[in-house]
Formats: structure tokens, C-alpha cells, sequence
């Protein structure tokens, strides 16, 4: 790179807008639904995996998130209707959560509302500009940070 400090800004850059999108749509869901984005990316994963619903182990890595998490964030879902967790008839020391009609419901309507918001905040570019956006966020290695400094030793 001819300028060192570029990725940096560009790094910088792409932090200000996921955090800035993640945190308007976090306080939509909330004043909106009374959930959290967390709780809607379980909704959506569940909403993913259809009526067989997901392991706890899977929905955890979909979630890229710890077990601990995973527990804290489904728990409520569960007390509220939204989603069901059942043990697995193969392993009964192993969940499956998957979405109760109810949740189905709540997740449609959050949905609509996310991609809604959604185009608003790209609603400046073309798209071939998101197409492009896209691309170029497809082209970072984040998993050569750990990589470069575990060969380094």
C-alpha cells in the first residue's frame, strides 16, 4: 500500500458504520418491538434453519457468539413464547431451539421493519455501489491477524 496509514482509516471507516448501523437498528428494535438485535439474529437464524430448528451448539456458532451468550440471550425467548427449546431425541443432554408461530409472527414484522431501515441507510448508493461495497468487504482477511502471529513464533 502507498499510504501505511490507509488501512487503518479504511478499517477505522468500516467500524464508525457497522457500530452506527448496529446501534440504530438495536435502538429500533428495542422502541419498536422490545427486543434487542441480538434477539433478532435469533429469530432470524431459527427463521433460517425452518421447522427442524437449530442444535444449541449451531445456533451458537450461526451467532458467532460464546455457549454463555447463546443461554443469556435465548433464555428470555423462550419464557416469552417465542422460540421453543426441546431436547434432542438422539441426545437428550443436547437442545434444539426453533421458532414457535408466535415468534414466526414477531420475526416477520421485525424483518419488514429491518430492511427497511436497511435501505434507508443505503439509500445513497447505487447498486452496483453495494455490489462493489460488497466485493471489496469480501476481499479482508481478518483471520490472518491470528494467522501472522502464531507463524511469527
Amino acid at each position: 500500500m502507498s499510504d501505511d496509514r490507509e488501512a487503518v482509516r479504511a478499517w477505522l471507516s468500516l467500524l464508525a458504520a457497522s457500530r452506527g448501523l448496529e446501534k440504530a437498528v438495536d435502538a429500533g428494535f428495542r422502541n419498536n418491538f422490545g427486543h434487542s438485535i441480538s434477539r433478532f439474529d435469533v429469530l432470524s437464524a431459527l427463521d433460517r434453519a425452518g421447522a427442524q430448528g437449530l442444535r444449541a451448539g449451531a445456533l451458537t456458532e450461526k451467532l458467532m457468539v460464546s455457549d454463555g451468550a447463546t443461554t443469556q440471550v435465548t433464555a428470555p425467548l423462550v419464557r416469552e413464547g417465542l422460540i421453543k427449546r426441546v431436547a434432542d431425541p438422539g441426545d437428550g443432554r443436547v437442545a434444539i431451539f426453533s421458532l414457535t408461530k408466535k415468534g414466526e409472527k414477531i420475526f416477520a414484522d421485525m424483518a419488514a421493519e429491518h430492511r427497511q431501515w436497511i435501505d434507508e441507510a443505503f439509500a445513497r448508493m447505487t447498486p452496483a455501489q453495494m455490489k462493489t461495497l460488497r466485493r471489496l468487504l469480501n476481499q479482508i482477511e481478518p483471520e490472518k491477524i491470528a494467522r501472522s502471529k502464531k507463524d511469527a513464533a
